[in-house]
């Protein structure tokens, strides 16, 4: 399914009307939307790229921002420089003002690239501008919110409580077996335990159909990890009709994703994981996680060969009813 930035305002506000509608006579079937998060128009790129672990007073919260993962090995301060090559013929993304919508690991056709214009991100990632010999293989340019201490969201507070999600996505360019999609919502209880709550959208080269759920613990940031491919009949989340699927296969022109999370499935995640890590998940009670970071995982791992991801973004979306 297509979607566009009108067609989404309109979705949205049929569903305001509705839920009036439902109020003025009365009806408890209808829960109250709690928005989350709606990706912001931005004017450009320079003040909102940012590079992990080289940023001194850490990554931004309460800000829509990218971050690099790899430091830019062809500059000093590791940081991006602006470039104006026709990055969208890898991302689906072209800018009305490239000069202040792209940023590059070098001024020059090919080079890795991040996008930020208006209501769409993007990025292009080439392998060839790391060196292969790094121990960590791994290529990522990664748009983000992070929520303020204070005004984190507790999605699962009622038992009613459904967490939904959507954007629009496009994948045109993939190259390489691990080079992948997915929306990640990262979670954080009180006793201080991470999960992150990875929604695949696309996964070069493999029948998604057939793409069971994963788990990983990534030591480095200490969070245990939870993929589920976004395809009908997912126990721990669920496909919206009209929503695309999760695929293998790259593709140009966007097309709309959207999916919802219940109380429930998020309980039946979370037992799953403590199945999965034996005593390391503290607590299975939905109410005492925070959301505290939403980000689209669009990376690589690139060796032993060579790797492309090329993507672009637009109208992500979280709320609560």
């Amino acid at each position: 399914m297509h979607s566009d930035k009108n067609s989404r305002i309109l979705r949205r506000c049929a569903a305001v009307l509705t839920l009036t509608a439902a109020v003025a006579v009365g009806s408890s079937s209808v829960a109250a939307t709690n928005d989350l998060f709606d990706q912001p128009l931005e004017g450009g790129i320079a003040s909102n790229m940012f590079v992990a672990h080289v940023t001194k007073a850490g990554m931004p919260k309460g800000t829509f921002d990218l971050v690099l993962l790899q430091p830019n090995p062809f500059t000093s301060n590791h940081y991006l420089v602006p470039t104006s090559w026709d990055a969208g013929a890898k991302t689906g993304f072209v800018p009305a003002s490239p000069s202040i919508a792209q940023l590059g690991f070098r001024n020059q056709v090919g080079t890795s690239t991040a996008q930020m214009e208006g209501d769409t991100v993007g990025a292009y990632l080439n392998s060839r501008d790391l060196p292969t010999t790094l121990s960590n293989q791994l290529m990522m340019i990664s748009p983000q919110y992070i929520w303020q201490s204070g005004s984190t969201p507790v999605p699962f507070a009622s038992s009613g409580s459904v967490l939904n999600g959507e954007m629009d996505l496009q994948v045109p360019t993939a190259v390489g077996k691990k080079t992948y999609v997915s929306a990640d919502l990262s979670f954080l209880d009180a006793n201080g335990l991470r999960i992150s709550y990875s929604v695949v959208l696309f996964h070069n080269g493999m029948n998604v159909g057939s793409l069971p759920i994963s788990t990983n613990f990534n030591a480095a940031e200490h969070i245990y990890i939870l993929d589920a491919p976004l395809k009908a009949g997912q126990q721990f989340l669920s496909l919206v009709n009209g929503s695309a699927s999760a695929t293998g296969t790259p593709w140009a022109g966007f097309r709309h994703f959207q999916w919802t999370i219940s109380q429930a499935q998020f309980v039946a995640a979370l037992k799953y994981l403590e199945t999965k890590f034996p005593g390391k998940i503290t607590s299975t009670d939905p109410t005492q996680y925070q959301l505290v970071q939403v980000h689209l995982n669009a990376e690589m791992n690139y060796s032993p060969l060579p790797a492309e991801l090329g993507w672009s973004m637009r109208g992500l979306k979280l709320w609560v009813n």
